[in-house]
């Protein structure tokens, strides 16, 4: 299957992040500092998603000028991709983070999660490959021995095993694979800059195609380096996920470290499925 980019919408979010976004305002008018950490398209999707859910007013931010840091006086961060987040915030204040594979520690910051609920993730690949009993899941620091842990819990209710392959670099993969191989139905590669390399992915779609063994991808342009299939959060959801956040931390109401995006999207590549003779439903 083809990536569906959206292309109705993909230009009027660019056109939109190169007049709108990044305007300088004549003066401060918020305690919320909305940080992106470019005006690329998925973080002016996800802002666009962010703007319209919101129901108070922001300050926007360019995190890519070198130095930036968010005001000392804001109350809450709203940050978008990972050199956002590294911006950090303002002590004392709260903040929430999307499109950005790492997980912060401590008191404050609140994650909308790249990957989507391991429940959700589950019953969508069991959907997709009955047979699926054994998962091997590849990762290196996102999203963390939490996330592992959950999926094991989620996997033990759904009759899936839970394989955690974490690596130390790129370099493991063939070595990792090789022991695997007759002990896992498919394997879940997570949304790990860490891992993910153009010779990885080589390694990953070469393995996954000669030995009939599904490749999940975490984003949907990685099918076109012969994964099977992607499962992954929508970049306007991740935005609307993070401005219901906001407003729930306005309210002083208990919001969870990580939420997940209610809404998430199953890519299918079409064009292998006969050549890799994945076993999967179309």
């Amino acid at each position: 299957m083809k990536r569906v980019i959206n292309g109705s919408h993909q230009g009027g979010w660019a056109l939109l992040a190169a007049l709108c976004i990044f305007a300088p305002p004549a003066a401060r008018s918020a305690d919320l500092a909305a940080v992106l950490a470019s005006d690329a398209g998925p973080y002016g999707e996800a802002y666009a998603a962010f703007r319209a859910e919101l129901k108070r007013p922001a300050d926007v931010y360019d995190a890519s000028k070198p130095g930036f840091a968010p005001p000392e006086d804001v109350r809450f961060v709203a940050a978008f991709g990972a050199r956002a987040v590294a911006a950090g915030r303002p002590p004392g204040t709260r903040g929430v983070y999307a499109l950005a594979p790492v997980v912060m520690h401590g008191r404050g910051w609140h994650q909308v999660s790249m990957v989507p609920a391991p429940e959700a993730a589950l019953a969508a690949y069991r959907a997709l490959q009955p047979g699926l009993r054994r998962l091997a899941v590849f990762w290196s620091a996102y999203p963390g021995e939490e996330y592992l842990r959950q999926l094991r819990s989620a996997g033990a209710r759904a009759g899936v095993e839970i394989i955690s392959a974490k690596l130390k670099s790129p370099d493991s993969f063939p070595d990792r694979l090789r022991r695997l191989l007759g002990r896992m139905d498919a394997f879940w590669l997570m949304p790990d800059p860490a891992l993910i390399t153009t010779s990885s992915l080589l390694v990953l779609s070469n393995f996954s195609c000669a030995n009939s063994i599904p490749f999940y991808a975490p984003t949907p342009a990685l099918m076109h380096s012969g994964a099977t299939a992607s499962l992954a959060p929508d970049f306007a959801q991740s935005g609307a996920a993070a401005a219901a956040v906001i407003e729930s931390l306005y309210m002083g109401e208990e919001v969870a470290s990580v939420v997940f995006v209610e809404h998430t999207q199953m890519k299918l590549n079409e064009a292998l499925i006969g050549k890799c003779r994945w076993p999967i439903k179309k």
